[in-house]
C-alpha cells in the first residue's frame, strides 16, 4: 500500500503538488472559522485552489474569489488571489469525492494511500486498522465531547452490509488531514480501554 502524507505537510514538494492535482479539499482563510471547499489544480507546477463552496457562508465566497495561488513558507501557508490579495491558510483536509461507494471502492483507494472515509453530512468514518487486519466505522461522532459508536468487522464486505444506509451520500476519501495525529490518538484511546471496545 502505498504510504500516507505526512502530517508535516509540504505543498513545495513536487511529488505532493503532482499527488493533490485534482483533489478536493478543505481549507482556512485567515483565522476565520469558516471552512471552504474548493479542488486544487496546477499551472506550471504551481498548485491553486479553486473555490468551489464556503458551506452556506455567503461573505467567504467573496472573500476567497473564484481561485487561490497556494504557497509555503516554512510551516507557513498562504492563499493568494488574482489581485494579489494575500491570506494567511491552513489546508485541513485533502480528499478524492465518493458518492455511494462500494467495497470494491474502499479497497481500490486503500491501495491510493486513503487513511480515513468519511461521510461529512452524518459524521461518520470508516478506517482500516492494518495492525488488527479489521475495519471500523465511527458514528456520530462529536468533536471532543463525544467519541460515538465503534463497530468492528472483518471485512470491508461485511461493513457495508451490516451498514448499508449508511454507505448512501457523498463520502470524502482522505489522503491528508490536519489533526490526523489527534484522530489517532483518541481511536487508539478508545479501541484500548476495556471499558469501551467496539460494538459487534
Amino acid at each position: 500500500m502505498m504510504d500516507t502524507i505526512d502530517i508535516s505537510l509540504n505543498i513545495n514538494d513536487p511529488e505532493t503538488i503532482a499527488r493533490f492535482d485534482g483533489l478536493y479539499c478543505d481549507f482556512y482563510l485567515e483565522d476565520d472559522m469558516f471552512e471552504l471547499e474548493g479542488q486544487f489544480f496546477t499551472i506550471d507546477g504551481q498548485l491553486y485552489i479553486e473555490f468551489l463552496s464556503s458551506r452556506g457562508v455567503l461573505h467567504m465566497a467573496e472573500m476567497a474569489g473564484k481561485e487561490l495561488r497556494m504557497s509555503q513558507i516554512g510551516k507557513n501557508f498562504y492563499a493568494t488571489r488574482p489581485d494579489g490579495k494575500r491570506f494567511y491558510s491552513a489546508i485541513n483536509r485533502v480528499y478524492y469525492k465518493v458518492t455511494d461507494p462500494t467495497p470494491e471502492d474502499f479497497k481500490e483507494y486503500l491501495e491510493k494511500g486513503v487513511d480515513e472515509f468519511f461521510l461529512l453530512m452524518e459524521d461518520i468514518s470508516v478506517n482500516y486498522v492494518p495492525d488488527t487486519k479489521k475495519w471500523t466505522i465511527l458514528k456520530n461522532k462529536i468533536d471532543m465531547t463525544y467519541i460515538g459508536d465503534i463497530f468492528e468487522h472483518d471485512s470491508i464486505e461485511e461493513l457495508c452490509e451490516e451498514h448499508a444506509e449508511d454507505m448512501k451520500g457523498e463520502w470524502e476519501f482522505c489522503i491528508y488531514e490536519a489533526y490526523e495525529e489527534e484522530s489517532d490518538f483518541a481511536s487508539s484511546f478508545f479501541m484500548e480501554n476495556p471499558y469501551l471496545r467496539p460494538s459487534k
